[in-house]
């Protein structure tokens, strides 16, 4: 294939973001956090967590 080349990229720093439906109406969110919640996981009960705790 002519005119493709690989690269190497070095990562120095990586920056996220936290998201947890702060941009949706209220009632959506706590759509979303009833809904997480009512998953039996650990993961889904944090994040339903931290929906409510935006929320407010």
């Amino acid at each position: 294939m002519e005119g493709v080349i690989g690269i190497e990229i070095d990562i120095e720093t990586i920056d996220g973001k936290w998201k947890v439906s702060q941009n949706r109406p209220l009632a959506d969110r706590r759509g979303v956090a009833e809904d997480l919640g009512a998953l039996d996981r650990t993961e889904a009960a944090e994040a339903a967590e931290a929906v409510r705790r935006y929320s407010k």
